[in-house]
């Protein structure tokens, strides 16, 4: 197959690389910021200690489960891409346009599952960071009636 069959081909295999070097710096964002929330999280729960009332022990807890909600979001770090020796191993001797199809063909399919795999760090890390809230929420709380008390 000559490359003039597919004049296209090119536009497209550079258009899906930008959108791969997307998703990479989209997902290493949603991981430094989880990473933060977990990191609040520990000192949040640092600087609470062993504070007897009932809002401070609430807002360890939820600052515990922010911590564990911000792993659920760094954890599932992985990138569909093609293996090269298995690209090596099925594709050396063939025409290279038609392998060129093949490799986008494969990439394309990778790319929604990156993406579908995005979306759920996203909604984890909404969840991780509403959790921080209300834990924030509850030693402002405590705080708040320690003072009043």
């Amino acid at each position: 197959m000559a490359e003039s069959q597919v004049p296209s081909l090119s536009v497209i295999e550079s258009v899906l690389e930008r959108e791969d070097g997307s998703y990479r710096d989209r997902g290493n964002s949603l991981d430094t910021k989880a990473g933060l929330i977990l990191s609040a999280a520990g000192v949040i729960v640092a600087l609470v200690g062993t504070t007897a009332s009932i809002a401070a022990i609430v807002g360890q807890a939820l600052a515990i489960a922010a911590g564990g909600a911000a792993v659920w979001v760094i954890l599932p770090r992985v990138d569909k891409v093609i293996g090269p020796k298995e690209l090596r191993d099925r594709h050396l001797s063939m025409d290279p346009v038609r392998t060129r199809l093949i490799v986008l063909n494969t990439r394309v399919v990778l790319h929604a599952k990156n993406e579908a795999r995005l979306v759920t760090k996203a909604i984890r890390l909404r969840y991780a960071s509403a959790l921080l809230l209300g834990s924030a929420v509850a030693i402002l709380m405590s705080g708040i009636l320690r003072a009043a008390g």
